[in-house]
């Protein structure tokens, strides 16, 4: 079945890796976030706010990780939602149209995001290891 035969549940669990891997990368920066807050513990005024800077942020990335993994368990639940009929002239083609190239664009400038924090962080990790 091509994506034009894809009902849309079928298409939302196709897709349920986006919200996923968002969701792991987010779960596993909280992880580093909680780390440091350990590391850096709790002896001074200074490090208690770092300490629980550290902690408010993991929350929030916990929270993320959360989001994601719940939407793509929702997302792949869709797989079997029948296909419901579409009225092609209720459709808003220069809407759509304008919706997804603000998506790609989007998607693209995350995607180049994430590159370069990958490489941020490759460098940091060469860094502590030549230490």
């Amino acid at each position: 079945m091509d994506d034009a035969e894809l009902t849309c549940g079928m298409e939302l669990a196709q897709n349920a890796d986006v919200p996923e891997k968002l969701g792991a990368l987010m779960s596993h920066v909280a992880q580093n976030l909680e780390a440091h807050a350990r590391w850096v513990g709790t002896a001074s005024e200074a490090a208690q706010r770092e300490h629980d800077a550290m902690l408010a942020v993991a929350q929030g990335y916990r929270a993320m990780g959360s989001a994601g993994r719940d939407t793509a368990a929702l997302m792949r639940s869709l797989a079997s939602l029948p296909e419901a009929p579409h009225d092609p002239k209720k459709r808003d083609s220069a809407a759509f149209s304008a919706w997804m190239k603000a998506k790609i664009a989007l998607q693209r400038e995350l995607a180049a995001m994430l590159l370069e924090h990958a490489a941020m962080s490759e460098r940091a990790l060469d860094a502590a290891s030549d230490r």
